[in-house]
């Protein structure tokens, strides 16, 4: 009996890294949406605030805060474009 509960323990600690680097993964693809979001809104404010220049397309690119070490760079790029009648 104490055999197989030490083998349920020592399963269970295997398990603990890959629940954390799952726990990671998923906080880094809440901060990629959430800078995707913000970008996104950057993008129309600005396109909103030029309307009357003629711009047509504008262009904003925000980065994305790093949760898992080693993952350097990462940024969102979003377009919005005005279309005045």
């Amino acid at each position: 009996m104490s055999r197989s509960r030490g083998q349920a323990s020592l399963e269970l600690l295997a398990l603990v890294p890959l629940l954390i680097l799952a726990a990671l993964v998923a906080w880094q693809l809440a901060a990629v949406l959430g800078a995707g979001m913000r970008a996104q809104q950057d993008a129309r404010a600005e396109a909103l605030a030029a309307t009357g220049a003629g711009v047509e397309t504008i262009t904003s690119t925000r980065g994305v805060p790093v949760v898992i070490p080693g993952v350097r760079g990462l940024r969102i790029t979003a377009r919005a474009a005005v279309r005045v009648p």
